[in-house]
């Protein structure tokens, strides 16, 4: 600013304070939009990258996506243009500033009509088409398959080729199919640590398996030796939980325990160093402390986890799109008490089975947020854990009972054929 400076000796005295004025509303009104204000939405700010360096970056494909809610696209969309105006102010002053450096002194400004920002955002109302699939469900159980097992730990996944569960009397993964026991590895717990999680993502082609010492990753085609994904680590004390993984992306969630942080990752196949993405804590995802995340699973489209509240011992599930802001909030799950468990797992592209391994319940969750209770016979009171398996054209729902400890492998149909609509 030392041209510009200069430049001012010529000037009367009126002018001088007229542009010295000019200046400084210049750097208060610049202060004023940097600090312009928006509802306080706490995980929108992970989208506030969006690349505003053309007019039709105002509608990028983010805000066209199904994922968001109608709240978060239009808080998106003000903040947008917001930036967007604010960087053609930015860009105006400083070609006052230029001129002012080259001693012009005449300087003015004109401007067009105000664009009809209105027509730019249209509210509408979709109708959603409720899936009934649920209401058909039974179980064959003349179809059925049943195992002896010698643990009732819960652990249990799917690959839709084979189940895995996890034996801790024998330190062993066991495989099972729907018409037999298929074999075993032997899981070495001073080496590896004791599991607490086991999934199955189809994206690696892995069976992903959390203990007290990390993430491991582990192929049930040749039984080779876990590999350990030494990248991600335990955050000051806390160990790794859960992880939610799916088949279309390469995106993971992890889990760590009472819920204190959650972390999305790039898995890469055949590494053990992935990728981070983003971290949140507790604090960041809920205002009230007494919140905590139980479990997380995921679909291509949605991201679910239980909550507890500690204070009620009242549980709900939420669904999320993958940036972990919330499509739909509080779907209660009745029956449940403080000693619950609220175990969830994949049901297609868009559903849940959620299982309480200590009432022995079992809930169906669409995501629509409707939920039903599940009951039977051989199940009540016994279910520990649940998955469902479509093999060879025919789905299952794989369950882990006790008293007496058995693998189940049941059926389902509809009223009159193999249910074709679940998935």
């Amino acid at each position: 600013m030392a041209d510009s400076t200069s430049s001012l000796r010529n000037f009367t005295p009126d002018q001088t304070n007229r542009l010295n004025g000019l200046k400084t509303r210049r750097r208060s009104i610049s202060i004023s939009l940097h600090e312009t204000t928006t509802p306080a939405i706490k995980s929108i700010s992970s989208l506030e990258h969006i690349d505003i360096s053309d007019n039709n970056s105002l509608l990028i494909s983010p805000l066209n996506s199904d994922l968001l809610s109608a709240y978060d696209k239009l808080t998106i969309w003000k903040r947008t243009i917001e930036k967007h105006l604010n960087r053609i102010y930015l860009h105006k002053l400083k070609e006052i500033d230029d001129l002012l450096s080259d001693g012009q002194t005449q300087i003015d400004i004109t401007f067009g009509n105000i664009p009809a920002f209105e027509q730019l955002a249209v509210v509408t109302s979709q109708q959603e088409i409720l899936d009934h699939t649920y209401d058909k469900i039974e179980f064959n159980h003349q179809l059925s398959q049943l195992f002896d097992l010698t643990s009732n730990n819960i652990l249990l996944g799917t690959s839709n080729h084979n189940v895995v569960i996890y034996d801790d009397i024998k330190s062993k993964l066991m495989l099972y199919n729907e018409k037999s026991y298929l074999n075993s590895f032997y899981w070495d717990t001073n080496e590896y640590g004791d599991p607490c999680d086991l999934t199955y993502s189809n994206y690696l082609d892995l069976y992903c398996i959390i203990t007290n010492r990390g993430l491991f990753t582990w192929s049930s085609e040749n039984l080779s030796l876990p590999l350990h994904i030494d990248s991600i680590k335990p955050i000051v004390g806390n160990r790794l939980w859960t992880i939610a993984s799916t088949d279309s992306r390469a995106d993971v969630f992890i889990l760590f325990k009472l819920g204190s942080y959650i972390e999305r990752w790039n898995s890469i196949v055949g590494t053990k160093s992935w990728q981070p993405i983003q971290r949140w804590s507790n604090h960041d995802l809920f205002e009230r402390n007494d919140q905590r995340i139980r479990s997380i699973r995921m679909t291509a489209n949605y991201v679910a986890w239980t909550v507890e509240s500690t204070k009620t011992s009242e549980w709900r599930v939420d669904l999320l799109d993958y940036h972990l802001r919330i499509i739909r909030q509080g779907i209660q799950i009745s029956h449940l008490d403080k000693n619950s468990s609220c175990l969830l797992s994949n049901c297609g592209p868009d559903h849940f089975l959620i299982t309480d391994s200590n009432c022995h319940l079992l809930f169906l969750l669409d995501s629509y947020g409707r939920m039903k209770l599940k009951t039977d016979s051989i199940i009540h009171k016994r279910i520990k854990n649940s998955v469902l398996m479509n093999n060879n054209n025919q789905q299952w729902l794989v369950v882990r009972l006790e008293r007496p400890d058995q693998l189940y492998f049941i059926a389902l149909t509809d009223q009159t054929e193999v249910l074709d609509g679940l998935i």
